[in-house]
């Protein structure tokens, strides 16, 4: 049975989490991300696979699929998790996307935060 597209960009998100955090590791040691937010604060993200695939479906997949809805934001949002790859690690556009999708997820808390504060 073929996978359908829920199955398949979970799949994805799953993968470029793994990805993304193989290469923080790699360059720093720990699976720890440092966002500058908006404000110019310096916000440290601890990275773990599940909850970065979360933050992957909701700031990129989400997102794409609203911008374009029906089939349009399906194949978008697929052809934008597949720029993130190069082969099984994480290609140059994929370290935009990830540094994109924590900006804005910083953003948003801190906004919330301003919000309710």
């Amino acid at each position: 049975m073929a996978e359908c597209y829920e199955e398949y960009t979970e799949r994805l998100c799953r993968n470029l989490a793994k990805a993304y955090i193989r290469y923080v590791m790699q360059d720093s040691g720990r699976p720890v991300a440092y966002v500058k937010a908006d404000n110019g604060q310096r916000v440290l993200v601890m990275l773990e696979e599940a909850s970065t695939a979360i933050c992957i479906r909701k700031g990129l997949v989400v997102p794409a699929e609203k911008e374009y809805p029906g089939q349009t934001g399906k194949a978008f949002a697929i052809h934008m998790l597949n720029t993130c790859f190069d082969g099984d690690e994480i290609s140059n556009e994929g370290l935009e996307v990830m540094k994109s999708v924590f900006a804005d997820g910083v953003a948003s808390i801190l906004e919330q935060e301003k919000n309710n504060g």
